[in-house]
């Protein structure tokens, strides 16, 4: 990735008054002009282009989606600050935002509200049922939507020709287990054990199944296995269950606060020899709520390392606006965006099929936005080529890189201590 996005000088002030905008549902942000697009083709100029956040805003999922609105917000403040989408005319794009409340009954609500607040295409979502709902809705009206969280294959399975997916559970699930086979070998563990705990949604049993097909051979021993349902907020008994067979591993297949939690618990009630604890919890929400007691914890990382122009621009840019480092889902939220801005620019149609038929083959790269090492394509079921995984391990307050190989600063180092 050499090449550089001719906008990136006026990134910073684009962000800050982006991200600023960022409010309460139903709100619009990241556009130097108010109103609503219309369908177009490639001829006819258009002031703006609405784009829809549907997603947890409020609930028990917030804590993700306030970097993933950031995110979005900032790739949106990027393309408008660029020129808007040339093919439309330099329309710019304007983003609302729908709040399902971490409640998966509210996706349908709020992707008809959605539609009928006349979106071209929308991004968001981190729970998988909501996704599941709403994406029922768009799909009728020929709406694209890429999702961020709502990772269960499930989501794409349905053979759905304007749903995409940044991550599913099949890929999540292959880079948990490359990573516990990296633990395997460094601890010398020849029969290693697990204590596993699940959340009881459509995403946890799609990642446990994924993981399942992928321990076909038995390689690790789950010796218990806990599941639980969505917002369960005092996880206590599901703790004591899974360090009860004195595991050498310790498997959360559940939300990043469920991590969280479990490793408050594992560190001052339910105490554990286990040698590593794998969650779905984000580095920097984890590190700032628990402090020293998040040393040792592994964190599945897919933010890309900052060796590019276009990260090093946007990370300055998210952290002057926000006053914090940027989580995955600002990443995710950004390169959600930024692929519906290159689909619209090749589509020059704010038409919902035209979006969703550019997605499938427009390619993310560095001259148009993108932020990864690598380009970035969408496969023919609307699942992202690829996904980049990173694995990070805090250690005594440092998050260094422990794989892949090429981006190693460190062995890993027991959970245990």
């Amino acid at each position: 990735m050499t090449a550089k996005r001719p906008f990136i000088a006026g990134l910073g002030a684009a962000c800050v008054l982006a991200l600023a905008a960022c409010s309460s549902s139903g709100s619009t942000s990241a556009s130097s002009t108010s109103g609503t697009g219309s369908a177009s083709n490639a001829s006819t100029s258009t002031k703006s282009v609405t784009v829809c956040e549907v997603t947890d805003l409020s609930g028990s999922q917030d804590v993700l989606t306030v970097s993933e609105a950031g995110g979005g917000a900032a790739a949106a403040s990027i393309i408008n600050a660029a020129g808007g989408i040339k093919s439309l005319g330099g329309a710019k794009i304007v983003i609302k935002k729908f709040d399902t409340q971490s409640n998966p009954t509210m996706g349908s609500t709020e992707a008809n509200a959605a539609v009928s607040a006349g979106c071209k295409a929308i991004f968001g979502g981190e729970i998988t049922d909501t996704v599941m709902a709403g994406t029922l809705v768009t799909h009728r009206s020929g709406i694209p939507w890429v999702d961020i969280g709502g990772i269960g294959d499930a989501v794409h399975e349905r053979g759905f020709n304007d749903v995409f997916q940044l991550l599913t559970t099949t890929s999540l699930a292959q880079g948990y287990m490359d990573e516990l086979q990296q633990v395997a070998t460094q601890f010398h563990l020849s029969h290693p054990t697990i204590g596993l705990s699940v959340s009881d949604t459509t995403y946890g049993e799609d990642f446990y199944t994924a993981f399942t097909k992928l321990n076909a051979s038995g390689q690790f021993k789950v010796v218990s296995n806990v599941n639980y349902p969505l917002g369960t907020t005092d996880l206590s008994s599901v703790a004591a269950r899974m360090v009860s067979q004195k595991p050498d591993i310790l498997f959360n297949m559940g939300y990043p606060p469920d991590g969280i939690a479990l490793t408050s618990l594992f560190k001052k009630t339910f105490h554990t020899s286990a040698v590593a604890f794998f969650s779905t919890a984000e580095a920097p929400v984890a590190m700032s709520q628990l402090g020293s007691l998040a040393d040792g914890q592994l964190f599945e990382n897919t933010a890309p390392p900052g060796t590019s122009a276009n990260l090093s621009a946007f990370n300055s840019a998210y952290k002057t606006a926000t006053g914090q480092a940027p989580a995955i889902e600002a990443w995710e939220g950004y390169t959600a965006v930024a692929f519906i801005g290159a689909a619209l620019e090749k589509a020059g149609s704010t038409s919902g099929p035209a979006i969703a038929a550019a997605l499938h083959s427009v390619t993310l790269n560095s001259s148009n936005g993108d932020i990864y090492p690598q380009d970035l394509t969408f496969a023919s079921d609307g699942v992202l080529n690829t996904p980049p995984t990173y694995w990070q391990q805090d250690q005594a307050g440092k998050l260094l890189f422990v794989a892949p190989a090429s981006l190693k600063q460190a062995s890993l180092i027991s959970y245990a201590g």
